[in-house]
């Protein structure tokens, strides 16, 4: 029965990378197969493989080259089985084998391969990514029943239609797992002795890395720091001194016995790599690290639609840009119409990037968008030349979209205060944020208050480089709370841009759809301000949602109960999980146009969560390399970051060039605190024969 031979194409035309395993096993057919998780195989590979078996099971190859990760339950303790159930979301293909469940997720960068355990050490769920992979149906399985599909067939699926797994839920897994058993139960035991340490050292890199060096290298370093007599020098036990050489006996012995393990229990063996050129000393974990940046999930419904007409019309794409403008276009068309949860869809939004790097674009198009819609009473304000101007057109226009192009100047006027017309910005503007389902008082004035509105919805689409950014914002703007209320999005400065020889206006079909939400009539409510009745339709969620949305709810709490109280990203925080629905709802609205009541889907949360992760990390770099409590910190972190862009250091002179903003006396203070702080070291160098000093970057 080669059933590879029988179903590959069908998996293959669907996108993913496919192997054959051998028949009524879980092992693979084929050696080197951990490279089909990076790559497709090739048509006349999967005709030879097809032709090369008269038995076979079918495998999928998981991470990148077929864009999934899969989910595999393996447990039957009931209780354990429960949580698990009430925490991983349903998935649009789920494989059954002779016990619990496989569910397919989209791939996503920064998912890795991470497991689930019990108190007891055992396994119980598995989160399978790049150089991992699993036995599909309708294969056989070793026990002789086969695999089936619970509903779709992973064939009939597009990886792009596949949801995202929320990855914060392995941290709320590994939380709630193993809470009913004793943690001073006897079957765990306190591993003792050096080569007992080195066994589980050895199991642990077996695991997590894969290149040979990296692995002796750790498992020397680890024996030299952790034994007064290193069990890898000691002749006694290996009949020299050499570690390398008895590092290398002792890791092939516990690989041995490690495979044959699994060889035994039908799993897939662990592959250790020689490094090739270009590879030297990467290990997993590094790549892991370098692919770990966050990146922004892919909206369905107008969302969809305005992102790839924005992009078809800038000379520069920048994907984070069109993404947050769409984001502020259906905001805005959904003020004072929805509310989930108790937040309504407002949002303030800034682009990042340097001059000439594409800001512009995509809140030119917004425009456009909202000018061809016929809503262009909706666009507000390009700039704030006061706190009147701010707030006296509110009753009038509750809901509007500011598109304020180099935000730096406003940024510095609202965060740093000055003249007393502008020293209060930053005040209204958090506080319309936080009135958008209450009531804004506005300003006293001698004719009364001027300004009041309820439930104002104002967007703010603002842009402006790292320069304008270091400049407007301070730790103590961030501390007062307005650009914890900010999302901000990174563009990428070394795109290289593109002509657009035939820019196109947004399709009729779209534009109708926007005209819909624009018009769209809110229901009844019983919510009355300040003697008045609100039309608001609250949207409902679905179970699965509302589990995701809890979930969520304890990881942001959790970040914020654990951060210090002087940390600067704590406003950050605390806004995180309103940031969130925030953006959930406006994905469930783009998808649900034409429906009275959108209701709020695990993917929408899923896109909500993404894109708030995506935020926050990026929030953290920005804080670290352009936000200083004073002048004199900005000065700093720019000589160290002078210093750092050399590997071999600076001399006084060259340093001196590279550092003109700094007078003689501030320099030499700022270079005495790096030194004492050992943030760089002053060597000296040989070259040509002669000595030379230099100031360099201390590596941590």
């Amino acid at each position: 029965m080669n059933l590879y031979k029988q179903y590959a194409r069908e998996f293959t035309d669907a996108g993913y990378s496919v192997i054959p395993d051998k028949f009524m096993s879980k092992q693979p057919a084929i050696k080197g197969w951990t490279n089909y998780c990076n790559i497709k195989p090739t048509d006349s590979e999967i005709e030879n493989w097809s032709n090369s078996f008269e038995k076979s099971n079918v495998a999928v190859c998981l991470g990148e080259a077929s864009g999934i990760v899969a989910v595999d339950l393996d447990c039957v303790d009931p209780q354990v089985v429960k949580i698990i159930e009430e925490i991983v979301p349903p998935s649009k293909v789920e494989k059954v084998g002779s016990k619990g469940w496989t569910r397919f997720f989209r791939w996503a960068p920064g998912l890795e391969t991470t497991n689930i355990k019990d108190d007891y050490g055992n396994i119980v769920l598995e989160l399978l990514s790049t150089g991992k992979k699993t036995t599909i149906p309708p294969s056989v399985h070793p026990s002789g029943s086969s695999y089936v599909w619970r509903g779709e067939s992973l064939s009939n699926i597009k990886p792009e239609d596949l949801d995202v797994f929320p990855v914060f839920l392995i941290h709320v897994l590994n939380t709630k797992i193993g809470t009913n058993r004793s943690s001073s139960d006897p079957i765990k035991k306190v591993i003792q002795g050096r080569n007992d340490a080195l066994s589980k050292e050895c199991a642990r890199l077996v695991k997590e890395e894969n290149d040979l060096g990296i692995i002796l290298n750790s498992l020397i370093k680890f024996d030299e720091e952790k034994h007064d007599s290193p069990l890898f020098k000691d002749v006694t036990e290996f009949g020299n001194d050499n570690a390398p050489t008895n590092a290398l006996a002792f890791f092939s012995s516990h690989l041995t016995s490690f495979n044959s393990k699994r060889y035994n229990n039908n799993q897939s063996y662990e592959d250790i790599i020689l490094p090739t050129e270009g590879s030297e000393g990467k290990s997993k974990s590094e790549a892991s690290e370098n692919s770990n940046n966050p990146e922004l999930p892919k909206p369905e419904g107008v969302l969809a639609a305005i992102m790839t007409y924005i992009l078809k019309n800038s000379y520069i794409e920048q994907q984070a840009f069109a993404f947050s403008a769409a984001l502020s276009l259906i905001a805005t068309l959904s003020g004072r119409k929805f509310e989930f949860e108790g937040v309504a869809p407002n949002l303030y939004l800034l682009n990042v990037a340097p001059s000439g790097s594409g800001k512009n674009a995509p809140q030119e198009k917004i425009k456009e968008v909202l000018i061809d819609a016929k809503c262009d009473y909706l666009l507000g304000s390009g700039d704030y030349v006061s706190d009147a101007s701010l707030m006296d057109g509110l009753p009038e226009s509750p809901v509007r979209l500011d598109i304020i192009d180099e935000a730096g100047g406003m940024l510095k006027s609202v965060n740093r205060g000055g003249a007393t017309y502008n020293a209060k910005m930053a005040d209204i503007l958090a506080e319309l944020y936080t009135t958008s389902t209450s009531i804004f008082l506005g300003r006293q004035t001698a004719e009364g208050n001027k300004g009041r509105a309820l439930r104002p919805n104002v967007n703010l689409l603002c842009s402006t480089t790292p320069t304008g950014l270091s400049e407007g914002v301070t730790v103590s703007a961030i501390e007062k709370g307005l650009m914890g209320r900010f999302l901000i999005f990174i563009g990428q400065g070394d795109k290289k841009a593109r002509r657009v020889e035939n820019p196109t206006r947004l399709d009729h079909a779209t534009i109708g759809k926007l005209q819909t939400l624009a018009a769209y009539q809110p229901e009844k409510s019983d919510k009355v301000i300040a003697g008045h009745a609100q039309d608001i339709t609250f949207l409902e969620k679905t179970d699965s949602a509302n589990q995701m949305l809890q979930q969520a709810f304890e990881h942001f709490d959790r970040l914020r109960i654990d951060a210090e109280g002087d940390d600067v990203m704590l406003p950050i925080i605390s806004r995180l999980y309103q940031q969130m629905l925030k953006v959930t709802m406006i994905h469930a609205i783009s998808r649900q146009i034409y429906k009275p009541v959108p209701i709020v889907d695990h993917g929408d949360v899923t896109f909500g969560y993404q894109t708030v992760e995506y935020f926050y990390h990026h929030m953290k770099n920005i804080i670290n390399t352009c936000v200083f409590s004073s002048k004199n910190e900005q000065h700093l972190q720019k000589v160290l970051s002078v210093i750092g862009r050399y590997e071999n250091g600076l001399n006084k002179k060259s340093l001196s060039n590279k550092t003109r903003f700094l007078k003689k006396k501030e320099r030499n203070e700022i270079l005495e605190d790096l030194l004492e702080a050992g943030q760089i070291e002053y060597v000296s160098l040989k070259q040509d024969g002669k000595v030379t000093y230099v100031y360099r970057r201390v590596q941590c």
